[in-house]
């Protein structure tokens, strides 16, 4: 009887217990959850980046919360602050961070930020409660392009987010290739609307004939043009896609392209490289020593002309690649001459 009675009281006990914990909220129930506001977001490296995912640490200034991104850039920030809330990135000890207003509670916002070459965390997107928010903005996709889709009907993707996306006229839109010199017309793209999308739609092999001559392993910018708005306001979006396949066997003259196309005044610090490609009748008989990279003419500047020497070379099947440092090729822009020879 005395185990029983011990039984019966232990029962009511834990019973007492489970009712106060039910009319007090966990700190871990799905209720209190929903109340945080959560930032995830993924990290996307530049192809000229020296940096990794285990070198880039995310946070929210002023906080403990910080994070790194996992082996594919992803990564996820929970119990944010709420108001104005500064994301701060550091790549490789270099700091840069960006604002986002008004974090309200339950709030979910989704991120992608773009790793420069020279280390600086510039923000691509933003998705807040699965709304894109901020200017317009494309995304290719697919971002690698085929040299073999000139006899494909598979589809590209442009994908435009931001404000007032789904008041894009569609009768505006066309796609430019590199340059804005050649173009798919507005008969020929197809579009989805709805969602967080306006999707504008067009075959691989109208994409890839975008571009006049394209090369294994370089980066092309594609332009979205059109307008949006009651006042039909214009834009013009761009993204980079990268070309792969190998290059077709016929001969051609001599030619040559040089990549990345944008340079930028902060390569003095940087350890990248610029490429430099030949291709064409003859590019295989060309010494990668005796390329040089020469900067403008400037009548007003020193006698010596402005030189730098390539630090790495690597012949293909089908072309020839020649490297040169980034922060070489930005010096002879700033006419800060190296020498006029190349050993």
């Amino acid at each position: 009887m005395k185990i029983k009675s011990f039984l019966l009281v232990t029962i009511i006990l834990i019973s007492f217990m489970a009712i106060n914990c039910s009319r007090s909220q966990s700190p871990f129930s799905p209720e209190s959850l929903s109340n945080q506001a959560i930032l995830s977001g993924t990290v996307v490296l530049s192809a000229n980046s020296t940096t990794s995912f285990g070198a880039i640490q995310v946070g929210i200034k002023g906080t403990s919360l910080y994070t790194n991104p996992d082996g594919n850039g992803n990564f996820q920030i929970g119990n944010l602050p709420l108001g104005n809330v500064v994301i701060e990135f550091s790549v490789q000890s270099d700091m840069s961070d960006f604002q986002i207003d008004n974090v309200t509670s339950g709030e979910e916002i989704r991120i992608t930020v773009n790793i420069q070459s020279n280390n600086r965390a510039v923000l691509a997107n933003m998705e807040r409660n699965k709304k894109f928010t901020g200017p317009l903005q494309v995304q290719i996709q697919p971002k690698k392009w085929n040299l073999n889709w000139v006899e494909s009907e598979d589809e590209v993707s442009a994908m435009i987010s931001g404000d007032d996306h789904n008041t894009i006229q569609k009768k505006s839109v066309e796609v430019y290739g590199p340059g804005g010199i050649l173009k798919i017309e507005n008969t020929n793209l197809v579009f989805d609307v709805g969602g967080t999308y306006f999707k504008v739609k067009f075959s691989q092999q109208d994409a890839i004939a975008l571009i006049d001559g394209p090369l294994t392993g370089m980066e092309y910018d594609i332009m979205v043009k059109g307008t949006y708005g009651d006042g039909n306001v214009p834009f013009e979006l761009t993204d980079t896609i990268e070309i792969l396949g190998k290059m077709p066997k016929d001969s051609e003259e001599l030619s040559i392209q040089v990549n990345p196309k944008k340079w930028n005044v902060n390569w003095e610090t940087s350890s990248g490289t610029v490429m430099v490609k030949f291709w064409g009748e003859g590019y295989d008989q060309i010494d990668p020593a005796t390329v040089m990279m020469v900067g403008p003419d400037d009548p007003d500047g020193p006698e010596d002309v402005d030189v730098i020497c390539p630090v790495a070379s690597n012949l293909a099947d089908d072309q020839l690649i020649v490297k040169f440092l980034m922060e070489e090729a930005i010096s002879i822009i700033n006419a800060h001459p190296y020498s006029n020879a190349c050993s």
